[in-house]
């Protein structure tokens, strides 16, 4: 997956920097993850400086040393977070054998995924359609490295490529009954099931032959 996460290099201040690069580089990681919690608590448009020097338990002159402003500490965690659901739903794909289990498979991972986010899954989700958020920017990125993933998936499996448009109400669909599950359900196992229910019939809608006619059937009765 390609993902732009550059980062314009620490500014040059006074003061006693940390004595290695390790040093320094613990401590942005550390302001970063400071501000993907406090992001998560107030949201990309209450988000303040003051916020993650609350949390990171760091000086102003510190902040400013490492960064310009709050959206490079933020881009930095914001890349990491989707990584890592690239990286998981990746991962499924790889222990199936036909795409539409791998794809079954993928979407338990994201909604784990979501589910390791914690509070800051809201904060997630409110930020995703909007443009100016840098949020938004990595959601992209990953959907289009989702739509390169599923479709391998599914040609190699003998079925046709399907179509962006195909690809892009798959993933927006799987995305929303997730984040519906997550966000304004009660999170049982029966409404998960109903969950994966709605996630199998689109699936199947979506990049369904022929051969999976025996399968699609009874499923379109539920």
């Amino acid at each position: 997956m390609t993902v732009d996460g550059s980062v314009t290099p620490p500014l040059r201040s006074r003061g006693r920097p940390p004595k290695t690069d390790a040093d320094q580089e613990q401590l942005k990681e550390k302001i970063a993850q400071a501000t993907l919690a406090a992001f998560g608590e107030q949201g990309y448009r209450e988000l303040k400086v003051e916020h993650v020097l609350e949390k990171a338990n760091i000086s102003r002159p510190t902040f400013y040393k490492y960064f310009r402003h709050l959206e490079e500490p933020l881009q930095i965690a914001a890349l990491k977070l989707h990584q890592d659901l690239y990286h998981r739903i990746e991962v499924a794909f790889e222990q199936a054998s036909d795409p539409i289990w791998g794809a079954m498979l993928a979407c338990d991972a994201y909604v784990d995924w979501g589910k390791s986010l914690g509070r800051l899954v809201e904060a997630l989700y409110a930020e995703f359609y909007e443009r100016s958020s840098p949020i938004a920017k990595y959601r992209q990125q990953v959907i289009q490295a989702l739509q390169g993933l599923i479709t391998q998936a599914v040609i190699q499996s003998g079925r046709p490529r399907p179509s962006e448009t195909t690809l892009g109400l798959f993933i927006t669909g799987v995305e929303f009954l997730a984040f519906q599950f997550l966000l304004e359900s009660d999170r049982s196992d029966q409404t998960y099931a109903q969950t994966r229910m709605a996630i199998l019939k689109l699936l199947l809608c979506c990049f369904g032959t022929e051969q999976d006619i025996p399968l699609l059937i009874p499923l379109l009765k539920a």
